[in-house]
């Protein structure tokens, strides 16, 4: 599973310090990591090659950068709160506002 960010990154931008809830932030990471290669979809291939590793890069920063944000979002809203904000398959504002540029999509 590709991960966009590190646990170290994640809890350091969360401000978490223990490592109790590292489970939970890894699962965090890969999901929210599947969920912003599939919204860039046709640009993937600017944030990571065929074998699974990362381009460094400005797309990549842009990406890993709407990760750390959506990981506060799932982190305060662990029980889908806000989900009533969000349309059926839509990211949070503040994250799809990074990568947008980056979505093209594709017709399968």
């Amino acid at each position: 599973m590709i991960e966009l960010v590190t646990l170290e990154e994640a809890k350091m931008h969360l401000r978490i310090d223990d490592d109790y809830g590292d489970p939970d932030i890894t699962l965090k990471i890969q999901g929210g990591s599947a969920a912003i290669l599939s919204y860039i979809q046709g640009s993937r291939n600017l944030v990571i090659d065929e074998s699974g590793v990362l381009i460094e890069g400005e797309p990549l920063t842009r990406v890993q950068t709407a990760l750390l944000v959506l990981l506060g979002y799932l982190d305060r809203n662990r029980g889908g709160e806000e989900e009533e904000k969000l349309k059926h398959g839509e990211l949070p504002y503040s994250v799809s506002m990074l990568i947008y540029d980056l979505r093209k999509p594709t017709i399968l």
